[in-house]
């Protein structure tokens, strides 16, 4: 099965909901051909923390994304995609530089680490082919002091959510309707707390929120038994249906800016989210699939809907892709395409976090190397390694530390390793006090 280009059509938003009652796309195991629209427009948009098995068009039993199941009715839906880290700076990082957090140097949980400017990034490349940029985000840990804003004319952060953002995209839109643009928006909708408003509760029958400061007290009494998590799948829910009205929303706006028929839209997420299945609730500090699989979904004019199988790296490819359909030739971003075949050893994902302040824990700096049956867990701040089975073991549940598969994906591990250098050290960011509180509000402290 090929990406095919058709003659181009309008989908509007009534349009997008009526897909919903259609057959379902068709499964491949990869697109096997190249995609360019070079006269396109390009948005991407990430939903902070949003695990794949949480989106409706991925399987959930909740109806939590209806806009977003729109999206992957029309569009090509990968569900195998894994990101590069399991916390929100690397993982976006790795989105804009097409680089893995081993090589753009940003991956320990340290508040004043930012990207340095030697690194070409996405937005800088799209700006250089003439595209106007523009970033509206939640900022925190996508704050401009860590390099975000490289490449943008305009970066700019009114709040956590898509909804604080809305209006200026909106205003943004209609100055730059008549030219290409490269947009990228970014909401924490999913991040803890978990806001939620009435219509989300209603909508997916939700309890009572429970008192706001017995959330995360709870999840440590509840040890190690995932069904006690339900209060906070709950409230996560809530917060991802929330998050879909506006990225509703923000795909209305293109459309009554008659921008749908000549722009690419790639919707995804920088990570996930636990919820005690291997004993933790929230992301960071594991590297288990719960925490990895994230969705991503590609629309474009003429684009035919598809599923596909084939495992990829989520966050690494997103750049390279979007500058590839974008038909920027001779681009500086080194990572694979969505498009590229996988390699001899076939499909390979590598993801890596650091947390120092747990290394006493088994945790520390953690580096897992995926395979289309198979997964490798280094802890590497102490050498162990584990291997895990996922055909019989899906959920990671049941490692292998001793065995001749374990020796192959070490030595494969290894391989990669040596073709992935580190390519800087992240630099020092001048992190100012309040940005210092809003990353302590959202747990991210070291």
């Amino acid at each position: 099965m090929e990406w095919h280009r058709v003659a181009p059509r309008r989908p509007t938003a009534l349009l997008l909901a009526a897909l919903m009652s259609t057959a379902a796309c068709e499964t491949v195991s990869e697109p096997a051909a190249r995609y360019t629209c070079p006269d396109c427009n390009v948005v991407l948009i990430s939903m902070d923390t949003l695990r794949a098995d949480h989106v409706s068009a991925y399987g959930y039993e909740r109806s939590t994304t209806p806009n977003i199941d729109a999206l992957a009715e029309r569009g090509v839906l990968f569900e195998n995609a894994m990101s590069q880290s399991s916390w929100t700076r690397p993982a976006h990082l790795s989105m804009m530089t097409g680089l893995y957090p081993v090589e753009h140097g940003v991956r320990a949980l340290i508040n004043r680490q930012r990207l340095a400017d030697s690194i070409p990034t996405l937005a800088a490349e799209m700006k250089r082919a003439g595209y106007a940029t523009a970033a509206f985000t939640g900022g925190v840990n996508l704050a401009a002091a860590y390099g975000f804003d490289i490449g943008f004319d305009v970066y700019r952060t009114n709040g956590k959510y898509f909804r604080d953002n809305l209006e200026d995209v909106r205003f943004w839109l209609g100055e730059h309707a008549e030219e290409r643009f490269f947009l990228f928006v970014h909401g924490y909708d999913p991040h803890t707390p978990y806001l939620t408003d009435p219509v989300d509760r209603i909508a997916l029958e939700l309890p009572e929120r429970p008192p706001r400061r017995g959330l995360r007290p709870t999840c440590k009494r509840n040890g190690r038994r995932a069904g006690r998590a339900k209060p906070f799948v709950d409230e996560y829910d809530g917060a991802i249906h929330r998050g879909d009205r506006y990225v509703g929303k923000l795909v209305d706006e293109l459309d009554q800016h008659g921008l749908l028929d000549r722009t690419v839209l790639l919707f995804t997420s920088d990570h996930g989210e636990e919820f005690l299945e291997h004993g933790r609730c929230f992301h960071l500090t594991t590297l288990y699939r719960e925490v990895l699989h994230v969705p991503l979904i590609i629309v474009a004019p003429g684009l035919e809907a598809s599923r596909v199988e084939r495992l990829v790296p989520a966050s690494v490819a997103v750049g390279p892709t979007l500058l590839e359909i974008a038909g920027v030739e001779d681009h500086a971003l080194a990572g694979p395409s969505l498009f590229d075949p996988p390699g001899p050893e076939g499909p390979v994902v590598v993801s890596e976090t650091e947390r120092r302040r747990q290394t006493a824990q088994g945790l520390g700096h953690l580096r897992t190397l995926r395979t289309d049956g198979e997964t490798l867990l280094h802890r590497v701040t102490d050498g162990r390694y584990e291997r895990f089975d996922i055909v019989t073991d899906p959920g990671e549940h049941d490692p292998q530390s001793e065995g001749g598969r374990l020796e192959l994906l070490v030595a494969t591990l290894e391989r990669w390793l040596d073709a992935h250098p580190p390519r800087v050290i992240g630099e020092t960011a001048p992190v100012d006090p309040a940005l210092e509180e809003q990353l302590k509000s959202l747990g991210y402290a070291d």
